[in-house]
């Protein structure tokens, strides 16, 4: 049977990495006694769902664009980020294996390098609506994907307030420094943080009660 050295389990299965933890799974597997771990049709689903919301947030974006510019010379610059977000989280599936830690460090980098955009451009479109937009998908697709992954990974729901908290420290910012000119989105955002962080309390307290304990041993 294989072993994985960090759980301290023994697993009869063909997968190479340890569907807890993800780490590598030592030794070899006797005759398989279980169906082949789903990993790979859950991120088949990822990718789907992950494709359906960009493409449901290209089109109201270009909608309210042309309803207020007559134009969607700014849809065309989200669209562009929508494939490479796209690209980045088929990349992340296929090469990463504890994939839900890599999408909160994924969401970091993102809402690092739009900062970095309105710092150099100085847009307050950037403000007013992408750096909260993001946000909220990041909010909304974190949610999906714990929903989804929670039975085949290790959810560490610490680190999912921690990611939530954040989430709702960057409106509040953008407000209070008035670098925005709109304010709509990033209440929206703020709103929808706040939504999240009393959903995990109410719905996995128990599991965020447990992984607190272990952490602060108490």
């Amino acid at each position: 049977m294989k072993k994985c050295n960090s759980c301290n389990i023994e697993f009869n299965i063909n997968d190479k990495y340890c569907p807890l933890c993800q780490n590598i799974l030592v030794g070899k597997s006797d005759d398989v006694l279980f169906p082949k771990n789903i990993r790979y049709k859950t991120n088949s689903l990822i990718l789907k769902i992950l494709l359906f919301v960009s493409l449901v947030i290209l089109l109201v974006f270009g909608f309210i664009e042309i309803m207020i510019t007559d134009s969607i010379h700014i849809s065309l610059y989200v669209g562009l980020g929508l494939v490479t977000n796209y690209v980045v989280v088929r990349f992340i599936l296929k090469n990463y294996q504890n994939i839900y830690r890599m999408f909160g460090k994924y969401g970091f980098i993102v809402i690092f390098l739009l900062l970095l955009w309105y710092i150099l451009t100085k847009s307050k479109i950037i403000t007013n609506y992408i750096i909260p937009s993001v946000c909220i998908f990041e909010l909304l697709f974190n949610i999906v994907v714990g929903i989804i992954l929670r039975k085949n990974y290790l959810i560490k729901y610490s680190g999912q307030i921690l990611m939530n908290i954040f989430l709702l420290l960057i409106p509040i910012i953008l407000v209070a420094l008035k670098l925005t000119s709109n304010n709509i989105m990033s209440y929206i955002c703020l709103l929808c943080s706040v939504i999240s962080i009393i959903g995990l309390f109410i719905f996995f307290f128990e599991d965020i009660k447990e992984e607190f304990k272990k952490i602060f041993n108490i």
